[in-house]
């Protein structure tokens, strides 16, 4: 998919001599666009029609001192998706057998209380991959399979022991390679996810594999762009206790020398884990809100990871926490501000052209962009990015052949 920006709309009397780059020139009224069209309220429409725009394109105006020199330059260039890498490390330890609470709070044996409840690996499952799960009373397809062909979207799969004690794969392998979650890519996920949980849980040699993999595959230019390692696990660390001081070392190390974000998923029966978790995430950069718990001395308090013990229903919040986590991850539909006297970035407007329908306008939404917005909005109070959120930039993901332009209005004021 294509996405096009115009990234600087000037006011100048010569824009041929500064801005020996610009494409087309528009007319003062076509560039100085209103304030941004808001999903919460409702707001003027733009003083030129942005369908237009390139219709106007080698008009002039009698603006200005009446020469037809004070014009609007714009300049137009392309930008491609960020990729986005998912590295999944799942605990399949034994205890995943278990039924989530309410059915079995304690899980005393690795097996279903409750034969006709769907397990915890069965929930995780059909949550990542699940097509027709009725066990699990799932509305909707696995995170995977709805996001087949999404654009720039890449994911691998990590499971945990790999045999029925402590082992973990050896460094440099994955259960599953990562790659674009095309078909064929879903369809080994879900046969890699296809088993019998067994063993213990050693969780910090398998995190420390998984961040190995996208640190190394970084360096070695086989991946590009953003990466996330994803680890879920139901229990605490019960094979190599000194190895979790060494991930909790690496995890800083991978986020500020490599960019690579680690989010943490405890499942029901981490509770004793809740402080390790939380201070991966924390670390990770992944936490859940400024003021978490992340240093507690108690192994039962932290809140800064995606926490599901307490979770009434289990399969539905694990579906929805995967589902909210692939949006956050993907919300690199980003478009740079210019950064010079000329633009008013209070004079925005984005419009998106689907593959298959007329243009539309993608309205301004300040909501949470992780959790609600379904609109564009800036980063920062700076105002130096746009980011489309939620289903805005999703849609833009799953539309190959989509366009999207992001026009820039004015100053009032003219170059003389």
């Amino acid at each position: 998919m294509r996405l096009v920006h115009f990234t600087r709309a000037a006011c100048s009397p010569h824009s041929e001599l500064l801005w020996a780059s610009a494409l087309v020139c528009l007319s003062l009224s076509a560039c100085q666009t209103s304030g941004p069209l808001s999903k919460n309220e409702d707001m003027p429409q733009s003083s030129g029609d942005i369908g237009d725009l390139d219709d106007l394109a080698g008009n002039t105006s009698d603006t200005g001192d009446g020469d037809g020199d004070d014009v609007c330059a714009s300049t137009e260039t392309s930008a491609e998706l960020v990729p986005i890498h998912l590295l999944f490390v799942v605990d399949k330890s034994g205890s995943m057998n278990c039924n989530a609470p309410p059915h079995d709070t304690e899980c005393l044996l690795p097996e279903k209380k409750v034969a006709s409840e769907p397990s915890k690996w069965e929930s995780t499952r059909a949550a990542l991959v699940g097509e027709d799960e009725p066990m699990t009373d799932q509305d909707e397809t696995g995170l995977f399979r709805q996001l087949i062909d999404a654009q720039g979207l890449s994911a691998g799969l990590i499971t945990f022991p790999v045999d029925s004690r402590c082992a973990i794969l050896p460094r440099g392998e994955l259960t599953t390679h990562i790659a674009p979650l095309n078909v064929s890519q879903v369809n080994d996920l879900d046969v890699a996810l296809t088993l019998n949980p067994d063993g213990e849980t050693p969780l910090a040699g398998a995190a420390i594999r998984g961040l190995d993999i996208l640190r190394e595959q970084l360096v070695a230019g086989e991946l590009t762009g953003k990466s996330y390692l994803v680890l879920m696990t139901d229990g605490v660390e019960t094979c190599q206790q000194a190895a979790l001081q060494d991930l909790k070392a690496y995890i800083p190390v991978a986020l500020d020398g490599f960019d690579i974000h680690t989010y943490v998923i405890g499942a029901p029966g981490s509770e004793g884990s809740r402080a390790l978790l939380s201070e991966i995430a924390y670390l990770g950069g992944t936490a859940q809100g400024g003021e978490c718990d992340h240093g507690a001395a108690t192994a039962t308090v932290g809140d800064c990871h995606l926490d599901l013990t307490e979770s009434a229903d289990f399969s539905g919040d694990l579906a929805q926490v995967f589902k909210n986590l692939a949006r956050s991850t993907q919300a690199s539909c980003d478009f740079e501000v210019p950064q010079d006297a000329f633009v008013d970035p209070s004079k925005v407007n984005v419009v998106f052209t689907p593959s298959d329908g007329a243009e539309e306008t993608v309205l301004f939404d300040d909501r949470d962009c992780t959790t609600a917005a379904n609109g564009w909005q800036y980063t920062s109070a700076a105002q130096e990015k746009i980011v489309l959120c939620g289903p805005a930039c999703e849609r833009l993901r799953t539309d190959a052949a989509g366009q999207v332009r992001v026009v820039f209005g004015c100053e009032d004021t003219l170059i003389r």
